[in-house]
């Protein structure tokens, strides 16, 4: 994330539109600009890590499910391997062209088994992905918000005692 600066000279200009004071570079209410910026600074940083645990938590669990997932395609791909070789020992009788298509009918189920199971996984891939986004996002503004009430209130609490 790239890191944020406050331009000073924007906020005098902004001052001066507004409410047509003109403020020196080292005006005192300045001082708090630069104490919103900081702290602005500190609770990014700390948000940043506590958004990095819950992605890695998310991911973390995705992770387990994958692997669940794929064990159970195993397991079922082991049980399809296992019905098709019982029932080609059973199938003596059976002629060439019977047995082939047996076998071809388990492929095609262990296909949609496996297609199914990585069009679930894929779903709650773009879900982790998506949940993310709305993190870091609602930390972003929840920092934001923090950040410009903080700002404010340090602004309006060192104007009271300037004067």
């Amino acid at each position: 994330m790239p890191e944020f600066t406050i331009n000073i000279s924007n906020i005098i200009d902004e001052v001066a539109r507004r409410h047509h004071i003109r403020l020196a570079d080292d005006d005192p209410i300045l001082a708090s600009v630069t104490l919103t910026e900081h702290v602005h600074k500190v609770f990014a940083e700390h948000l940043k890590k506590l958004v990095e645990g819950v992605a890695d938590q998310a991911t973390d669990r995705l992770s387990t499910q994958i692997e669940m997932g794929r064990r159970e395609v195993a397991n079922q791909a082991e049980g399809a391997k296992a019905t098709a070789s019982k029932l080609i020992n059973d199938a003596g009788a059976w002629s060439a062209e019977n047995l082939q298509r047996a076998s071809l009918g388990a492929s095609e189920d262990i296909k949609a088994t496996v297609s199914a199971a990585l069009s679930t996984v894929r779903i709650d891939i773009q879900a982790a992905r998506t949940a993310k986004t709305v993190a870091i996002w609602a930390a972003v503004i929840a920092v934001t918000m923090g950040s410009a009430l903080l700002g404010g209130g340090v602004g309006f609490w060192l104007a009271g005692h300037w004067n």
